[in-house]
C-alpha cells in the first residue's frame, strides 16, 4: 500500500483577484513537515494543506463576508459589534465563534445566515485580509519610524529572509500602537493628531503628496464625500482605538471632510489587545479546503505468506489491536463479538479463515456486469442517499463485494437503460436553477460563489414583496444565447446594387437549386448558386482614398463572378461633421450654402454618380468611381488624401464621353447647380448619420451584420453568415422563393446601430444592482418622477432609462433634451428619470431647472404637452448657460418657466408659488446625493453624463453622435435580451391573492415598472452561462435521488455516473451543499455497465476535504486555529 496524491481541487476563488499561494506539504512517515501520518493500529493517515500565511482573525473574516452581500452591512456589523454586550460564553472559542454567527447572522436572512456560517467555516474570506497585511505593511514602510532602531530593522530583514516562503507576513505593532490613520502624507497613530489634521489638512500634510490608490475590495463608508481627502483607517476590530478613530472618521465623514476607508489588520503584538474573540482563529497556520487526497491500492504479483504460526484453535488476530469494523466479505465482526463475546476465540478464527484460506476474495467478471445498477439501487434506497453515494463513490474497493452480491431490483436496471438512450451512460452534468455548471471544473469555493448569488438574489427579491414562487421562476430564467444578433436595417433607396445574381445575364448558367448549399466541398470552396444569399453592402465616403480602393475590390470581385451580391452607400463626411456641429440636426442654411457645397468633394461625387446611375445605368456609374481612383493614382499628387476637384471633373468626362449627346462640360455646369441632386446627396448622408454607421468611416454590412471593410472581412463575413443560411434551409425556413435579406433584417433588424450599445462579444456590458443600492441606502432612488410619452402614463414600463445629467454643462443638457425627443416620438414601453448632478457649485438657474423639472414631473407629467415645455425649458437654458448669473437674470428664468408653460397648457400657478421660495439647500443635497451614488455605483467622476438602463450602464456618452434614436436602440436591445422574460414573469403576479393585507392603493404602474427595473438589474449582475439542459425528459421514479425543499429557491439538477472521479467530487459538495443550504435536488443515476474489470474506474480510496477545525487550550478559553 502506498499513499500519493490526487490532482488538488484547491480551485480557491477570492473576490479580490489576488493570487493567494499555499504550500503543499508531502505526506510523510518519517514524521517531518506539516502534514503528518501517525502508525497506529489501526492504520489512519491523517492530511491537512496549510496556508502559506498565519491565520487571521474570525471576526475580521466575518466583516468581509458581509461586505461581499452588500457594503453597507460591513458597517453595520461594526456598530452593532461595538454597541453589543459580552456574552457569558465567549470565554472559549466556540462560544466567541457563536457569537460572532450571531451578530452576522443578524444581518442576513435566514438562508444566506447558514451560508455565512459555512463560508465561514471555509475561511474563505482569510486571504483578503492577507492582502491588507500587505498594503499595510507597504503604508508603515512608506514612513518608517524614527525611532526604529537599526537592530530591529535588521532583525526584520533576518526575520523576512527566514520566512520567504510565507506570504502575507503580519505586520508588526509600529511603537506598541494596534491603529493608525494613512492620508498619504503623514500618518497618525493618536486621535489628538488626526483632529488637528482635519481641521486644516493641507497645512499638515503639505500641497504635493499623492493621495493613497483605493480599490474596488476597499470598504468605503457611505457618508463619506467624493471630493474630499482621503483617510485609511488600518486596525482591528475589538481594539479600544479602532473605535476611537472610527467614531472620529465617522463623524468628518459626515461632514464632508474625509473620505472614509477601512482596511482590517490585527497587527502582530496586539493580540492581547483585542478583547474577547478579537484574536480568534489568528494564531496558528490556516488549514485549507475543497481538495482531493486519494490513498491507491498496489497487487503485488507474488505474496510470501509464513504459515507455520497457523495452529488450530490459534488466531492469527488480535481482537484488541485489529479493527474489526470492517466488512469481511458480509461479516462485520465487531457486531458479533459484542453479542457472543465468550466466542471470541472461535469468531476470529472464522475471520481468519475468510481472510487466509482457498476461498478467493476476487470477483468474476460476471459478478461485475450490473456493477453500477447495484450501486445506484444502494444510493437509492439508502436513508440518507448523498451520504451512501458519498461512502460508496470514496471507498469502493471495501465495498465493491458486497455491491456485487446484491439481488437487483429491474425496474431500477430498466429505468437507468431508458435514460441511457437520451443521455451517454457515464456522462455527468449539472445545473443550478437551470443554468449548465462545467463539472470538470467546478470546485467547492466557485459552487459556493454561485449558489451564494442565487440565495442573494432571492433575499433581495423577498424584500420587496415578490412571491416565493415567483422568485423561484426570476431565478430560473436563463440569459439568451449570442445567436441573437442585430442586423443593420440598411433597406432603402440610398443603396446601389451592382449587380443581382437571381436576374442578371451572367448568372443564368448557375444552378438554382437553394438545397445546392447543404452539399459539402472542399474547405474554401465558394457554392455558386443562382440566389441573392450574401448581400455586401459598404459604406464609404467616395472622396477617400479608403472609399475608391473598396470601389475597386468590389469591382474586380463581381468582374470574377464572386458569388455575392455587391452594393454601396455613398455619404460626404463633411456634411456629417457639420450634423454633429448642429446637435444632430440639419440646419435650413446648410441647404442653401452653394460655396460649401462646391467645396464638398464627396457631395459632388454622389450627385454625379447618381445622375449617371439615372441616365446610364448603375454599370456606368461604378465605372465613374473607378474612372475617379484611376485619375487619383495617375496624378502626382496620388499620396494626398485630399481628393482634387479637376480629377472628379475629368473622371466624369471621361465616363459619359462616349454616351453624351452634349457636351459633358456643359453637363457638369448645370449638375453643380442642380438642386434635386443636391437634395439626394445631403439625405443619403443623412441616411448613414442616423444609422450611426458614419463614426466607423467605412464598413461592410453582410446581410445587416456590421464587419470591417477589407477583402479578408468579407470572406470571413460570408463563412460567419453560411452556417446560419445552411440551417435555415435545412428546415425550410428558406426556400427559392425567399427573400434572404428581408427575412433576416424583419427578424433581428435595427434601425441605428451603434457599438456602445451592441456590446462585442468579447467586451461585455456594465450592468449594476439598482436593487442593492436601494437596499444599501440609497433609497431616494424609490422616490424619482418619471417622464413617459403621451397618453401612456398609466402603462407598466418594462424598460427604464435613468439618465444623469451634469446639469451645469451643455453636454448634459443636451443628452437630457435627447431623451426628452425620445419620449416625444413615443415608446410604449420605456420611461425616463432623470438624476440631477453638478460638476460645480450649482447658480440660481441650475437650482431652479432642476426644482422645474421637479414640479413638472410629480405635477404634470400626466399632460399631453409636458415634453415640449420641458424642450422648450432645456433649450432656453442651454442658450443661458455661457451668461453670468444675477438676480435679474434669475427672475427673468422664472418668468420664462411661467410663459412656457402657459403656452404648453400647464398652470404657471405652481411655478410662480414655488420657485421663487424654494430652498437652494434641499436641491443642493439632492445634487450630491446623485454625485455620490454615481461614484460609489459607477466610479465616474462629477461632470461625467451617464444612462442607466434597467442596471445596464453607459459612460461616458459622446452627446455630439448620441441621438434620441440611440435609445430606441438601447429599449431594443435590452428589452429583447433581458427585460422581456421579467416582464413576463412580474406581469403574471396577482398581488392581493398573494398579499391579502396589501394596500391596493400601491399597486399601480409605477409600482409594477419599480419591481421589474429592480429584478432585471439584480439578475443582469450575475455570471452564469446561457447553456440549459432539459433535466425534465429524464425519468426520476426508481434510479434518481429526489429531494424536494418546499421553501428553497435552489433547485440543483444532476446526472452523475456515481463510480466515477466526478461522482466522488460532487457527492461531497452536494452534500455539504445540501446540509448548509436546503436545496431541493433531483440528482438521476448515470452508471457505465461494466465489461469487466479493466472497465472499473475507482479502485482506490479517495477523500474530499472540506475543512478542519482544531481546537486548542493555549489559554483559559480555548481558540479556533
Amino acid at each position: 500500500m502506498s499513499f500519493i496524491w490526487a490532482s488538488s481541487q484547491m480551485g480557491c476563488r477570492f473576490r479580490s483577484r489576488f493570487c493567494v499561494l499555499i504550500v503543499l506539504v508531502c505526506v510523510s512517515l518519517v514524521g517531518f513537515g506539516s502534514v503528518r501520518a501517525e502508525i497506529r493500529k489501526p492504520k489512519n493517515v491523517q492530511v491537512a494543506v496549510r496556508a502559506k500565511w498565519s491565520g487571521t482573525p474570525l471576526l475580521l473574516e466575518a466583516g468581509e463576508l458581509l461586505s461581499n452581500e452588500r457594503k453597507d452591512l460591513f458597517w453595520k456589523f461594526i456598530d452593532i459589534w461595538h454597541h453589543a454586550e459580552n456574552d457569558a460564553d465567549t470565554c472559549t472559542a466556540k462560544g466567541c465563534l457563536k457569537r460572532i454567527l450571531k451578530h452576522g447572522s443578524s444581518l442576513l436572512g435566514e438562508s444566506l445566515a447558514s451560508l455565512y456560517e459555512f463560508s465561514l467555516m471555509l475561511r474563505s474570506a482569510s486571504p483578503r485580509l492577507v492582502l491588507y497585511r500587505q498594503l499595510a505593511e507597504e503604508s508603515l514602510s512608506s514612513f518608517p519610524l524614527v525611532e526604529e532602531s537599526n537592530s530591529e530593522a535588521s532583525e526584520n530583514l533576518e526575520t523576512r529572509i527566514t520566512d520567504s516562503l510565507l506570504v502575507g507576513v503580519n505586520p508588526k505593532s509600529p511603537g506598541g500602537k494596534c491603529c493608525w490613520v494613512d492620508t498619504g502624507g503623514a500618518l497618525f497613530f493618536d486621535v489628538f493628531e488626526l483632529l488637528l489634521w482635519l481641521r486644516n489638512p493641507s497645512e499638515i500634510a503639505g500641497n504635493s503628496f499623492q493621495e493613497p490608490e483605493l480599490f474596488d475590495f476597499d470598504h468605503i463608508h457611505f457618508d463619506s464625500s467624493t471630493a474630499s481627502p482621503i483617510a485609511i483607517l488600518y486596525g482591528a476590530l475589538g481594539i479600544d482605538c479602532f473605535k476611537e478613530f472610527h467614531v472620529t472618521l465617522v463623524q468628518a465623514a459626515k461632514e464632508g471632510k474625509v473620505k472614509y476607508v477601512v482596511r482590517s489588520v490585527l497587527p502582530s503584538g496586539c493580540e492581547a489587545k483585542v478583547g474577547i474573540c478579537g484574536a480568534d482563529g489568528s494564531r496558528d497556520s490556516l488549514n485549507l479546503g475543497g481538495y482531493g487526497v486519494e490513498l491507491a491500492m498496489k497487487n503485488m504479483e507474488y505474496k510470501a505468506m509464513d504459515d507455520s504460526a497457523i495452529k488450530e484453535g490459534v488466531t492469527l488476530e488480535d481482537p484488541r489491536t485489529e479493527d474489526l469494523s470492517q466488512e469481511v466479505r458480509g461479516f462485520i465482526f465487531s457486531k458479533i463479538l459484542e453479542r457472543k463475546p465468550e466466542l471470541t476465540s472461535e469468531i476470529m478464527a472464522f475471520r481468519d479463515y475468510l481472510l487466509s484460506s482457498t476461498i478467493s476474495d476476487t470477483l468474476d467478471v460476471w459478478e461485475l456486469k450490473d456493477l453500477g445498477h447495484q450501486t445506484a439501487q444502494r444510493i437509492v434506497h439508502a436513508s440518507d442517499p448523498l451520504q451512501s453515494m458519498q461512502e460508496i463513490s470514496q471507498n469502493f474497493p471495501s465495498v465493491v463485494s458486497s455491491l456485487s452480491r446484491m439481488k437487483l431490483n429491474e425496474s431500477i436496471k430498466e429505468e437507468i437503460t431508458s435514460n441511457q438512450r437520451l443521455m451517454p451512460p457515464g456522462k455527468s452534468i449539472m445545473a443550478l436553477n437551470g443554468a449548465v455548471i462545467n463539472v470538470d471544473d467546478i470546485d467547492l469555493y466557485l459552487l459556493i460563489d454561485l449558489v451564494h448569488q442565487e440565495l442573494s438574489l432571492a433575499d433581495q427579491f423577498s424584500k420587496f414583496k415578490i412571491p416565493h414562487n415567483i422568485i423561484k421562476k426570476l431565478l430560473s430564467i436563463v440569459p439568451p444565447s449570442e445567436s441573437n444578433m442585430f442586423r443593420v436595417d440598411f433597406r432603402s433607396t440610398h443603396v446601389h446594387y451592382l449587380n443581382n445574381l437571381e436576374e442578371d445575364a451572367m448568372y443564368k448558367r448557375w444552378r438554382s437549386n437553394i438545397n445546392e448549399i447543404l452539399m459539402p466541398v472542399y474547405p474554401g470552396q465558394l457554392r455558386y448558386i443562382r440566389k441573392n444569399l450574401f448581400h455586401a453592402v459598404y459604406v464609404l465616403d467616395p472622396a477617400t482614398v479608403h472609399g475608391l480602393q473598396i470601389i475597386d475590390m468590389i469591382t474586380s470581385l463581381y468582374k470574377n463572378n464572386f458569388p455575392v451580391r455587391f452594393g454601396v452607400i455613398l455619404y460626404s463626411t463633411k456634411f456629417i461633421n457639420k450634423i454633429q456641429i448642429n446637435g444632430g440636426e440639419l440646419q435650413s442654411s446648410a441647404l442653401e450654402d452653394d460655396s460649401e457645397v462646391k467645396e464638398d468633394t464627396s457631395s459632388l461625387i454622389i450627385r454625379l454618380f447618381s445622375y449617371i446611375k439615372e441616365n446610364y445605368g448603375t454599370q456606368t456609374a461604378f465605372q465613374f468611381l473607378s474612372n475617379v481612383n484611376r485619375l487619383r493614382m495617375e496624378s502626382e499628387d496620388s499620396e494626398d488624401d485630399a481628393l482634387e476637384m479637376h480629377l472628379i471633373e475629368g473622371a466624369f468626362v471621361e465616363t459619359i464621353l462616349p454616351k453624351a449627346k452634349s457636351p459633358p462640360q456643359d453637363l457638369l455646369l448645370k449638375l453643380e447647380k442642380e438642386q434635386s441632386l443636391k437634395e439626394k446627396s445631403q439625405e443619403t448622408s443623412m441616411f448613414v448619420f442616423k444609422l450611426g454607421l458614419a463614426k466607423l468611416q467605412s464598413c461592410l454590412l453582410m446581410n445587416g451584420l456590421v464587419f470591417d471593410s477589407n477583402e479578408e472581412a468579407l470572406i470571413n463575413a460570408m463563412n460567419d453568415e453560411l452556417p446560419r443560411i445552411q440551417e435555415q434551409v435545412y428546415y425550410g425556413h428558406i426556400s427559392s422563393r425567399t427573400d434572404v435579406l428581408d427575412k433576416f433584417l424583419s427578424e433581428n433588424g435595427i434601425s441605428r446601430y451603434n457599438p456602445q450599445i451592441i456590446a462585442d462579444a468579447k467586451v461585455k456590458p456594465r450592468f449594476i444592482s439598482l436593487a442593492s443600492s436601494i437596499l444599501g441606502g440609497e433609497s431616494w432612488l424609490k422616490d424619482v418622477n418619471y417622464l413617459h410619452s403621451p397618453e401612456t402614463m398609466d402603462d407598466v414600463k418594462p424598460v427604464t432609462h435613468l439618465l444623469a445629467v451634469d446639469v451645469m454643462s451643455k453636454k448634459g443638457i443636451k443628452l437630457l433634451r435627447e431623451g426628452i425627443h425620445f419620449l416625444i416620438r413615443g415608446s410604449k414601453v420605456a420611461r425616463l428619470g432623470v438624476l440631477f448632478s453638478a460638476s460645480q457649485e450649482a447658480d440660481s438657474s441650475s437650482l431652479l431647472l432642476v426644482k422645474a423639472f421637479e414640479i413638472t414631473a410629480s405635477t404634470y407629467s400626466h399632460k399631453k404637452k409636458v415634453l415640449e415645455f420641458l424642450d422648450q425649458l432645456c433649450l432656453y437654458y442651454e442658450r443661458t448657460l455661457a451668461f453670468p448669473v444675477s438676480a435679474k437674470s434669475t427672475q427673468a428664468f422664472i418668468d420664462k418657466i411661467s410663459e412656457f408653460a402657459e403656452a404648453n397648457g400647464l398652470s404657471s400657478k405652481v411655478f410662480i408659488s414655488s420657485l421663487p421660495e424654494y430652498h437652494d439647500g434641499s436641491v443642493r443635497k439632492c445634487l450630491n446625493k446623485v454625485v455620490q451614488f454615481l461614484y460609489r455605483e459607477l466610479g465616474v467622476e462629477p461632470g461625467i453624463n451617464a444612462i442607466i438602463t434597467n442596471g445596464r450602464v453607459m459612460s461616458p456618452i459622446d452627446v455630439s453622435t448620441f441621438l434620441s434614436h440611440d435609445l430606441d436602440l438601447l429599449e431594443s436591445v435590452e428589452f429583447k435580451h433581458r427585460i422581456k422574460y421579467v416582464w413576463e414573469i412580474i406581469e403574471g403576479v396577482n398581488w392581493l391573492n398573494e398579499y391579502p393585507d396589501i394596500d391596493p392603493d400601491i399597486l399601480t404602474s409605477k409600482f409594477v415598472s419599480d419591481i421589474i427595473m429592480l429584478v432585471s438589474s439584480a439578475l443582469a449582475m450575475r455570471e452564469r452561462g446561457s447553456e440549459s439542459a432539459h433535466f425534465e425528459i429524464l425519468s426520476a421514479e426508481h434510479s434518481a435521488v429526489v429531494l424536494n425543499s418546499e421553501n428553497s429557491v435552489l433547485q440543483i439538477d444532476a446526472v452523475i455516473d456515481p463510480l466515477s472521479p466526478t461522482g466522488q467530487k460532487l457527492s461531497s459538495i452536494l452534500r455539504v451543499l445540501q446540509k448548509y443550504t436546503r436545496s431541493s435536488m433531483r440528482i438521476v443515476l448515470n452508471p457505465v455497465k461494466q465489461n469487466g474489470s479493466k472497465s472499473i474506474v475507482l479502485i482506490e480510496f479517495w477523500f474530499y476535504v472540506m475543512f478542519i477545525i482544531i481546537w486548542s487550550s493555549s489559554r483559559s478559553c480555548s481558540r479556533l486555529a
